[in-house]
């Protein structure tokens, strides 16, 4: 899934000379936390609330008792970005790595769009499928495309429809298989899958009530 297709594209931006009060307004206004400073299209910089906030506590560089008056002044210069491109599995890497909380995305350097973890968050939700009803199982397999194949086989027997299916490492030599199917008899999907020969993970294998 790219970063283009979740991305806003209507965005809320500010020119470097806007006052920091009205980048206030802006942020507050709009319910937003990141704000764009362009020039034109050109993508200048970035100011968070967080730098508005820090900026009533400082005085601008050089100048004694002063403090910034503009975004301009206050803005993060170095921004890290994304293209259209990109991927969300990059963005979710570099939110979760950097604590960012939004991503300006830049096409050369015209802003395009921005992406934030609540954009991320809702890609996940997407692939997930996860509204309506459901139970998800985490049946473990060996690393070997075949295993996944004779799981697909297996469901494709059961009278329920798989909303979705996500394999993640479960150790070097295994996959944890997660299972999304349509059907609130999680314990006979997870016994029709035992009967089956294949290993379905309890609660109890991980954790012990005190």
């Amino acid at each position: 899934m790219f970063v283009g297709r979740r991305m806003k594209r209507d965005l809320v931006t500010v020119p470097p000379g806007a006052t920091l009060e009205e980048a206030a307004r802006l942020l507050k206004a709009h319910r937003i936390h990141h704000l764009p400073v362009v020039d034109g299209e050109r993508l200048l910089g970035i100011v968070t609330d967080t730098d508005l906030r820090n900026a009533t506590l400082r005085g601008a560089p050089g100048e004694e008792g002063a403090r910034p008056r503009t975004a301009g002044e206050v803005m993060t210069r170095d921004v890290v970005t994304l293209s259209p491109g990109d991927t969300i599995d990059d963005a979710m890497l570099v939110l979760s790595r950097q604590r960012f909380g939004a991503l300006p995305v830049v096409d050369g350097e015209r802003l395009v769009g921005i992406v934030t973890k609540a954009d991320v968050l809702a890609a996940l939700l997407e692939t997930l499928d996860i509204e309506g009803v459901g139970v998800r199982l985490e049946v473990i397999l060996a690393r070997d495309m075949g295993e996944v194949t004779r799981l697909s086989a297996a469901l494709g027997d059961f009278p329920v429809d798989v909303r979705s299916l996500v394999l993640a490492p479960h150790g070097p030599d295994r996959y944890a298989a997660f299972v999304r199917v349509a059907t609130i008899d999680a314990s006979g999907v997870r016994e029709r899958l035992r009967g089956k020969g294949f290993v379905v993970a309890e609660l109890s294998d991980f954790y012990e009530p005190g």
